[in-house]
């Protein structure tokens, strides 16, 4: 952590207090502000732009929990020289950061301080990888993009092209957060599997901010007059997924011309990822980065890895990429630099094509079918459950990133035996 950079606004009534607080911070290199009360506080500073607020909690006029909601996410760490169990419980109960007694030791400030603004700056790390990003600088995403920037404020419908994994989703996040109705729910709804029932609840005329019609190219004609009513309401932002060419289905009588039209205002083709191989690079940092805070400790790829991740096909596409990184992740240990073979791409034709098999045939790749969210041990006894009758041990072993013998002995430990032919 830079302490240089870090701003601190100080809120204390008594002088003596206030000057050694801030001499005590600015000789460990932290910025400081201060005032004598929260009402000379909120009307000198913008309480948002500190990275933190130490206030006293028996201050003129008003308490300094006082600060905590005027602050938002900028943590308050409360002094009180009435520290006892329960004035600690109700100080956290009402949203500060943490509470430290008066007389207050250095180290022990010092320590709070720093803790504090590091915790901070992680939740705020998570907080903007929670946020959709559509990551690249290739021509064609910097067009998406461009796209997106002047389409979003205007409500017109969107049609969203592109293969499976490709992040249709993603762009059609953005565009919700970036409209005028971000503040209104995101509706999703995967039209493969869509009912009326689902459909007939968009002319409800429950608030809706935007409807986003997954694999619209997958809906039944019978449904798809349900979809062109709820669409021509316009009580809601429309945008629509598809693998298909939506002018096609039309001209081959499979979907319809006036559904087509009603959404077909602005269009947005999204590349395969083999198709934009030199955003790869920066796919795996942000995917890296995003684990890294998830698991805790640093993820880092060798370069055979990331040479082999460069020259593969992917024909899950980011999707692939993504769940091929978190299963390495998952399973590496901490400072343990991810190969080319834990990805279990040293050996990996480029294509399925130039391994002479179809995606029929294709071996179960826990790289694309991993889901999100699973523990190391619920991850892999899936696995090995799910492939053990169709898979060697060495098999098993090279596509999970470890060694026949961690095989065995994770085996032994989760209780998982391997039936007898």
């Amino acid at each position: 952590m830079s302490q240089s950079a870090k701003h601190i606004l100080i809120v204390e009534d008594e002088d003596i207090i206030r000057a050694s607080l801030r001499k005590l911070l600015e000789r460990c290199g932290y910025s400081v502000s201060e005032a004598i009360s929260v009402k000379a506080a909120q009307e000198s500073f913008n309480l948002n732009e500190f990275d933190l607020i130490i206030s006293d909690l028996r201050l003129p006029g008003s308490s300094g929990l006082e600060f905590i909601r005027p602050a938002g996410p900028v943590p308050v760490l409360v002094m009180t020289s009435y520290a006892s169990l329960r004035s600690a419980v109700d100080t956290m109960r009402q949203g500060a950061a943490d509470y430290i007694s008066k007389p207050f030791d250095h180290e022990e400030m010092l320590s709070a301080v720093k803790r504090i603004i590091g915790d901070a700056e992680k939740k705020t790390a998570q907080a903007e990888h929670q946020l959709p990003i559509l990551v690249g600088n290739c021509p064609k995403v910097l067009k998406i993009l461009r796209t997106v920037h002047r389409a979003a404020p205007t409500g017109a419908p969107v049609v969203i092209q592109g293969d499976n994994g490709t992040g249709r989703r993603t762009i059609a996040e953005i565009i919700h957060h970036s409209s005028a109705v971000s503040e209104q729910p995101l509706v999703a709804i995967n039209c493969t599997t869509a009912d009326e029932a689902q459909l007939s609840a968009l002319l409800s005329g429950a608030p809706i901010g935007t409807v986003f019609l997954s694999n619209i190219c997958e809906l039944s004609p019978p449904l798809q007059a349900v979809a062109l009513r709820a669409v021509e309401q316009k009580v809601f932002r429309c945008i629509a997924s598809t693998t298909k060419d939506l002018k096609a289905l039309c001209d081959s009588n499979r979907f319809r011309k006036d559904l087509f039209y009603s959404l077909n205002v602005v269009q947005i083709q999204v590349p395969a990822l083999r198709d934009r191989a030199a955003d790869i690079s920066s796919l795996v940092q942000y995917f890296t980065d995003r684990f890294s805070i998830e698991l805790g400790h640093k993820i880092t790829l060798s370069q055979d890895a990331i040479e082999a991740m460069t020259n593969y096909s992917w024909p899950g596409n980011v999707k692939e990429l993504q769940n091929m990184l978190y299963q390495s992740a998952i399973l590496s240990e901490e400072g343990e630099v991810i190969s080319a073979k834990m990805l279990g791409l040293d050996s990996m034709p480029s294509s399925l094509d130039e391994a002479g098999i179809s995606d029929s045939n294709a071996r179960p790749s826990p790289a694309t079918d991993a889901p999100a969210g699973l523990s190391l041990e619920d991850y892999f006894t899936s696995f090995v459950l799910e492939n053990q009758e169709n898979m060697s041990e060495t098999a098993l072993a090279q596509k999970l990133g470890i060694s026949r013998k961690s095989l065995w002995e994770r085996r032994n430990k989760l209780g998982i035996s391997r039936k007898k032919a």
